[in-house]
C-alpha cells in the first residue's frame, strides 16, 4: 500500500511476494495519481525478494499499460527513486536505467536514505520535504 502523507512524495513499501492482483492495484493507484494533475515523485522500496517477483501475466500488462500512460508519466512524475534491500536483488538490478525504462528522472538504490538524498537534492519540489523513513525502520 502507498502512503500519500507525504504528498508530492508517493511512499510504497513492498514486502508481500507480488501477485497479479496486487500488481493491477498498483497500476490503479498510477491512474489515481496521475487524475490530482500535480506533479509527484515516488519512493518505492521493495524489502523482500518475494516483492519484487513477476506474477504471471504481469509483464504483458505493464508493457500495455506504460504504453498507454508514458505521456502522463513524462508529465506528472518529476522522480522515481526504488530501493532494493535484498544485497542479492539490489546486484543484480542497480545497472537498471529508470529513465530510459519509464521516461522520467530516476535511480535504484541499496538504502532508504540514498533514495531520500537523491530525491531531496534532484528534485524540485522534494527538497524542503521531511521524510521520516529508514531502512532500518522497513527491515524491522
Amino acid at each position: 500500500m502507498e502512503d500519500l502523507s507525504h504528498w508530492p512524495l508517493v511512499v510504497g513499501v513492498y514486502r508481500e511476494e507480488a501477485t497479479l492482483q496486487a500488481y493491477q492495484a498498483q497500476l490503479d493507484s498510477w491512474q489515481a495519481w496521475f487524475a490530482r494533475e500535480q506533479p509527484f515523485a515516488l519512493l518505492r522500496v521493495y524489502a523482500t525478494h518475494g516483492s519484487l517477483a513477476h506474477p504471471e501475466g504481469s509483464a504483458a500488462a505493464g508493457k500495455s499499460w506504460l504504453a498507454q500512460n508514458r505521456p502522463l508519466l513524462q508529465r506528472w512524475v518529476i522522480g522515481m527513486a526504488t530501493v532494493i534491500l535484498p544485497p542479492q536483488d539490489y546486484a543484480r538490478l542497480k545497472n537498471m536505467q529508470v529513465e530510459k525504462a519509464f521516461g522520467v528522472p530516476g535511480g535504484v538504490f541499496a538504502s532508504v536514505e540514498e533514495a531520500i538524498a537523491w530525491l531531496q537534492g534532484e528534485v524540485s519540489g522534494i527538497r524542503d520535504l521531511q521524510v521520516s523513513i529508514t531502512t532500518a525502520q522497513i527491515m524491522t
